[in-house]
């Protein structure tokens, strides 16, 4: 394989209610570590990690993956975060049955109108 291929990417953002666990995911996907302790995400934040399939003759992409803050005060720019993103994740708390239902009652929707139409949608 010619390592100076460029490597294709791929915008993933992550949505949901505040301390839903979003930074906790990115945080044990993006360098394998746990946070203990809730400090909530202002605005957003972005990753990136590079990803191998051995089983798929070594193709490589790139995930830049996104972080977004979950209060109220903030969902007029989440917009920016899902523009030209391939993959939403929409995060819930199962202890907070509250956090599922503003998934189906707001962000589900916010995707589905403001997205791309392909994007993919996962429920975590």
């Amino acid at each position: 394989m010619n390592m100076d291929q460029e490597v294709p990417s791929y915008k993933v953002v992550l949505l949901g209610e505040t301390a839903v666990g979003k930074s906790c995911l990115i945080s044990r996907f993006i360098n394998n570590t746990f946070l203990s302790n809730f400090v909530p995400t202002m605005g957003g934040c972005f990753s990136t990690k590079e990803l191998c399939f051995e089983e798929f003759n070594k193709k490589r992409i790139k995930l830049e993956v996104w972080d977004t803050a979950g209060q109220e005060k903030y969902r007029s720019i989440a917009k920016m975060f899902y523009k030209e993103a391939s993959v939403a994740i929409l995060v819930y708390d199962i202890t907070r049955e509250e956090s599922f239902q503003e998934l189906k009652n707001f962000w589900y929707k916010e995707v589905r109108d403001n997205a791309e139409n392909n994007i993919i949608i996962a429920l975590v």
